[in-house]
C-alpha cells in the first residue's frame, strides 16, 4: 500500500489540471481504501478546486489481491515461476496467484482499515475463533480475499459500480463522478462497461494518470486533448487493441471549455437572450 511516487504525483497534478481546463464539474468522488488512490484523488481535486466534494472510500475499488505474490517484484516472480506463468497471473482473466496465509501481514483481514469497517463480507468462524482466543475477547473476523483473479476482482467492483455509481449517482441523482482506483480494478470495470470479451481483455492496458471519460450511451471511453499532438493511442499504452475501448475511431471529447469567468459571462448572455442553459450529461471519469 505505497503512496504515489514523484512521477505519480506529477501525473495526478496534470490530470487534475486537464480536467479543470475542460471545465469538468465533479459532484462526488469514489476511490479505494489504498493510500495511492486516495492521494491521487486529493491531488487531482486540489487542481480542480473541488476539495470540498465528498469522497467515498470503499475496499471494493481496491487493486486486485495478488495473494502470495504481494510485495514481490515482477522480475523476482518471473525468475521463480517463469515468464509464461507470470503473464498468466498478470494478464489472464481467471488465473489466481497462490493464496496468502490468513495470518500473513499481507492478508487484508489483518489490516486495521478493514477489520473494523467492512461489514459486507461473510464471517469466518475459524478466524474468529483463533483471533478471539488470542485476544481473550470476541473479535469478529470477516472472510477477506486471500488471492484474486481479474474475474474475482470484477465480482466486487462491478456490483458496486452499477449500484452506487451508475444507478444511484448518474441515473437517479444526475451527478458527475470521478472514480480513482488501480489498474486491474479499472481494467475490469472497462471490460464490463465496454463489452470486452474474456479473450480480448489480455490485450487491454490502462495508462496511469490519464483521465478517461466513459459514455454509457456508446459504451466507450473518450480522452481530453492535452494539446501535445500526435496519436494519443501511440503515446499512451492501451495495449494491442485500443479499439476495444474507443468506438468508431473517436478518441477525444469536444473542445476545451471556456474559463469560469468566460462561462459565467456566456450564461448571463443566454439568460438575457432567454435561452435555456444546457445541462451537461452526467458521466463518470476514471483515473488510475
Amino acid at each position: 500500500n505505497p503512496n504515489p511516487n514523484p512521477q505519480g504525483r506529477e501525473e495526478a497534478t496534470k490530470a487534475g489540471n486537464l480536467l479543470n481546463e475542460y471545465g469538468v464539474q465533479i459532484d462526488q468522488v469514489h476511490t479505494s481504501c489504498l493510500s495511492r488512490a486516495i492521494e491521487t484523488a486529493w491531488i487531482a481535486m486540489e487542481r480542480m478546486d473541488v476539495l470540498w466534494v465528498p469522497i467515498r472510500k470503499t475496499w471494493r475499488l481496491n487493486e486486485r489481491m495478488y495473494g502470495g505474490l504481494t510485495g514481490l517484484s515482477k522480475k523476482l516472480i518471473s525468475h521463480i515461476h517463469g515468464e509464461a506463468q507470470f503473464k498468466k497471473w498478470r494478464r489472464g482473466f481467471d488465473e489466481r496467484p497462490p493464496p496468502v496465509d490468513a495470518f500473513s501481514p499481507h492478508y487484508p483481514g489483518n489490516d486495521q482499515r478493514y477489520v473494523e469497517t467492512i461489514k459486507d463480507m461473510p464471517i469466518s468462524p475459524w478466524q474468529t475463533l483463533i483471533r478471539s482466543l488470542e485476544a481473550r475477547k470476541l473479535l469478529i473476523s470477516r472472510r477477506m480475499p486471500r488471492t484474486e483473479s481479474l474475474k474475482d476482482c470484477m465480482a466486487r467492483t462491478i456490483p458496486y459500480f452499477k449500484s452506487d455509481i451508475l444507478k444511484k449517482s448518474l441515473f437517479k441523482e444526475q451527478k458527475n463522478t470521478l472514480v480513482v482506483s488501480s489498474e486491474n480494478a479499472i481494467r475490469g470495470l472497462l471490460m464490463e462497461l465496454c463489452g470486452v470479451s474474456t479473450e480480448d481483455i489480455t490485450s487491454v492496458e490502462i495508462p496511469t494518470g490519464l483521465p478517461m471519460l466513459f459514455d454509457p450511451k456508446t459504451r466507450s471511453i473518450r480522452l481530453l486533448d492535452d494539446g501535445q499532438g500526435g496519436d494519443p493511442l501511440k503515446r499512451y499504452n492501451f495495449g494491442s487493441k485500443p479499439e476495444l475501448l474507443f468506438k468508431n475511431g473517436e478518441v477525444f471529447v469536444g473542445r476545451k471549455q471556456p474559463s469560469k469567468a468566460e462561462n459565467a459571462a456566456e450564461q448571463e448572455e443566454r439568460s438575457v437572450a432567454g435561452e435555456p442553459e444546457q445541462q451537461a450529461a452526467s458521466r463518470p471519469a476514471l483515473l488510475q
